[in-house]
């Protein structure tokens, strides 16, 4: 069994990884701050599985809050999930997307670092590939040039991770 952080685990794609974790045993801990999701969620998989996560409200850039959770438990791995995803708004704001996305990632990474935890699994985006020239895209195909700051910030977390010694599956 391991222990494992999901950021962003509230919402869809991460209530649904929640789901399958507790169901192969393993502790997770859930780090969301519920701008897109809801608690309720994480009730409703508790009540299926009949197991608990840890829930702990907050953001993927507060230091603070990371350094308790890595602290207080010992984490093998972390799942991210955490992130602002709506390609219109990107546009509209894009510094926004850049703090929470990019710098809220770097963050979390800087806390996994100092705590000696390595395996990351991070949720990037298609549109890391920019304007495809074929379909459908393959995960071997190289990277473009993304339209939008959403899947700018994307492509940089996934370049972070390209130039560190990080373990990225």
């Amino acid at each position: 069994m391991q222990t494992i952080l999901v950021t962003g685990g509230a919402g869809y794609i991460g209530i649904h990884t929640v789901l399958q974790l507790l169901e192969i045993n393993h502790q997770v801990i859930v780090l969301d701050n519920l701008c897109n999701a809801s608690s309720e969620s994480l009730n409703r998989v508790e009540a299926f599985t009949d197991k608990k996560t840890i829930f702990v409200e907050g953001v993927i850039r507060d230091r603070t809050i990371l350094e308790l959770l890595f602290s207080k438990h010992k984490i093998d791995s972390v799942i991210h999930f955490a992130g602002l995803k709506a390609l219109v708004e990107s546009v509209e704001e894009p510094l926004k997307y850049y703090d929470n996305n990019v710098y809220g990632t770097l963050t979390l990474c800087k806390a996994m670092q100092a705590h000696g935890i390595k395996n990351l699994v991070f949720s990037s985006s298609a549109t890391v590939y920019g304007d495809p020239v074929e379909l459908p895209l393959r995960e071997d195909m190289p990277t473009g040039r993304p339209t939008n700051p959403y899947g700018q910030s994307k492509m940089m977390v996934e370049l972070v991770w390209v130039y560190t010694d990080q373990t990225i599956a």
